[in-house]
């Protein structure tokens, strides 16, 4: 009889630091237009969606003019990605102007099918035109007062072990995430990001994180809107799309306000936007994401 692998706990859970997120941004340069990067280990065998979305900015932006910045991004979960090989990125150059380009980037698994796709566009930024945003950040407590999630859920098993252990960015719910039980019923709720350490200088590798940090919990608010919960048995969120629209720089070294809400849920998919704050409060991004959602009743 084959014995059966032990869940992970948070002592043996694979961390990822922000050193090690860098590193596996750091993409290997295999043939023209093709890259190689290594995958995040994750307990579920699959590599973590925003690592996908990270590494999908970085491998269309080693290809574009320096003085662009990323506009958008428009991707597509298509199969989800070994984490036990290294991962190749394809990039088509759909487009080259001088204010503005566009690239594909492909994810391809072993047998040359399609992982996952995203496309993103660059443009140059000119200070002379005008900016306005009537979004406005949510009334929250100072992400300084609020717990992380090791400080909520450490000791918690009914909560896996992923979601308990120190991550690249600091993560701290504005008021009781729905995991387990307890939260109120809503469809919306705010999350705080920030690096855990100091970044580097590269635009594309901090537009990537910013990228990275999107895919965590734009869908939470689903179970709060249909009174379940994100950690019971049986409950399941998977990213079938997502999108990013960039407005304007920003540095996650400081606290970034994100505002999730749910739009739709329908056909056990679920319809998210988010809007991005850096901690000015300037509207620095906006998040759309669709996502396959199961959520048992609480009992």
């Amino acid at each position: 009889m084959n014995a059966q692998p032990l869940e992970p706990t948070a002592t043996t859970a694979p961390r990822v630091s922000l050193s090690d997120l860098l590193d596996l941004l750091d993409l290997r340069p295999s043939a023209p237009d093709v890259w190689e990067a290594e995958a995040q280990q994750h307990p579920q065998d699959r590599v973590f969606g925003g690592l996908l979305l990270a590494q999908a900015v970085v491998a269309a932006g080693r290809t574009v003019d320096p003085a662009q910045r990323l506009v958008s991004l428009q991707a597509d979960f298509v199969e989800g990605a070994p984490t036990d090989r290294p991962l190749q990125w394809s990039i088509d150059r759909i487009s080259d102007a001088t204010s503005l380009s566009t690239r594909r980037s492909r994810l391809v698994g072993g047998g040359g099918q399609e992982l996952f796709s995203a496309v993103t566009r660059w443009a140059t930024v000119r200070a002379d035109l005008p900016s306005y945003s009537p979004a406005r950040p949510a009334d929250a407590p100072p992400p300084e007062e609020l717990p992380g999630l090791v400080d909520r859920f450490g000791d918690d098993e009914r909560i896996p072990a992923w979601w308990r252990i120190e991550r690249p960015v600091h993560v701290r719910h504005a008021v009781e995430p729905p995991y387990v039980e307890g939260a109120d019923r809503g469809d919306r709720q705010t999350i705080f990001f920030r690096a855990t350490a100091p970044l580097p200088q590269d635009r594309v590798v901090r537009e990537a994180l910013l990228a990275y940090v999107t895919d965590m919990s734009i869908l939470e608010p689903a179970f709060l809107a249909l009174g379940s919960a994100r950690h019971l048995p049986g409950a399941r969120i998977l990213s079938l799309t997502h999108s990013l629209t960039y407005h304007t720089d920003s540095n996650l070294e400081e606290w970034h306000q994100v505002d999730c809400r749910v739009s739709a849920i329908a056909r056990g998919r679920a319809h998210g936007v988010a809007e991005v704050f850096d901690a000015s409060g300037r509207h620095v991004a906006t998040v759309g994401q669709l996502g396959l959602v199961k959520t048992p009743p609480m009992s």
